[in-house]
């Protein structure tokens, strides 16, 4: 095997594959990074743990001689990383069982694995589900991510659900506290189906894609999700188990409407956030209290003291006199993300201790249910 390629394109397509190769040692050939030189198909990089799978080709590469190479990918990325912007020419040895790299009239070698062992990415079987403009895509990942929980003995929480119902599809993250909800309107009716991804293949995802109206296809099969566009494939496995209906966690209607300024809220929250947990304070907080023209937000901690806010940038409709607890966190979140989108923000409140759902004025296609803390003030 002998390619040439630019530094710039063997770095791009190495980074994009590497991260899908495992960093445990327990199997080695899993922490390999497989590489494919074809004169008809070009350079063909995969990796995998078994958990996840990334592919990418890119004809952007002289091919002198078709063949195959294994080498560790997590090496191989860090030091085509560092090599200067010159045409790379890559060989593998076979008598010393080695891959050759020269950059100018520098080299340096790389140890290899024995590729019959690595496996095959089970992409057979695979059926196309549905496809997505790569910008709503990523858009529903980066706005429901956050939410889900790291850690969950019902593993369900420690993913994302795609839930397609008709013409809508609904992307969902909860970690029992609060809640993302995304909706898009599908260009055609499909049978009801939904799946759950781990929020490992969200992150790979979302390096993936790009802000743009191109198309990424999802196809499914028993406990395979595939993501695929151009020359790029990223498979993953599904998480298995019944998400509960989320649907029940969005309350019918609301008896307070505030309206408030997401900067200054945003910039409120964030002096909060400096406010340190303590014994007394498990859970970091802000106490909100609402008028017909204000709100006084209050943060305490016994160790360190306490921050009192009034915020007079805010309408507020229905049960206008109204205390409520929030994780400063949680709160932080949305507001930072909704604070990127539009200068207001609407917390719709259903009482001091039922769920509030948060969200852009201006769209109905994204919301935030937020469960209020029971606090002893």
């Amino acid at each position: 095997m002998k390619f040439i390629i630019e530094k710039k394109e063997l770095s791009t397509l190495t980074t994009l594959v590497h991260r899908a190769a495992s960093s445990k040692n327990t199997i080695p050939v899993l922490s390999g990074l497989l590489i494919e030189a074809s004169q008809d198909k070009g350079l063909i990089m995969t990796a995998t743990d078994m958990e996840i799978g990334i592919k990418a080709t890119s004809n952007q590469v002289e091919v002198a001689d078709s063949g195959t190479v294994l080498v560790n990918a997590h090496y191989f990325a860090d030091f085509i990383k560092l090599l200067p912007d010159l045409p790379i020419i890559l060989e593998l040895k076979p008598d010393t069982a080695k891959l050759a790299i020269q950059y100018g009239r520098s080299s340096g070698s790389i140890n290899t694995y024995r590729d019959f062992e690595y496996p095959d990415l089970p992409l057979a079987n695979m059926e196309r589900k549905l496809s997505l403009p790569q910008q709503v895509l990523k858009e529903a990942l980066r706005k429901t991510s956050f939410a889900v929980s790291q850690t969950h003995f019902r593993q369900v929480f420690t993913g994302i659900l795609f839930d397609i119902a008709g013409s809508e599809l609904r992307v969902v993250a909860s970690d029992t506290h609060r809640l993302a909800y995304f909706k898009y309107d599908l260009t055609e009716a499909m049978q009801p189906f939904s799946f759950i991804i781990p929020i490992r293949t969200v992150n790979e995802l979302l390096r993936l894609l790009e802000d743009s109206a191109e198309l990424v296809h999802i196809a499914i099969t028993d406990n395979n999700v595939l993501f695929y566009r151009d020359e790029i494939v990223l498979l993953s496995r599904l998480i298995e188990g019944q998400y509960p209906n989320y649907e029940q966690v969005i309350p019918p209607n609301f008896t307070t409407k505030i309206s408030i300024s997401s900067q200054v809220l945003l910039n409120t929250l964030e002096r909060a956030k400096t406010m340190p947990t303590d014994d007394k304070l498990k859970i970091q907080h802000v106490q909100m209290e609402f008028s017909e023209k204000e709100a006084v937000i209050n943060s305490f901690s016994e160790a360190m003291g306490e921050i009192k806010e009034v915020i007079e940038e805010i309408t507020a409709e229905g049960e206008t006199s109204l205390k409520i607890a929030f994780n400063t966190s949680y709160l932080l979140d949305i507001t930072k993300l909704l604070n990127a989108e539009s200068e207001k923000i609407d917390i719709n409140l259903s009482g001091s201790l039922g769920p509030a759902m948060i969200k852009n004025p201006e769209k109905e296609n994204y919301i935030y249910i937020l469960v209020p803390l029971r606090t002893s003030s």
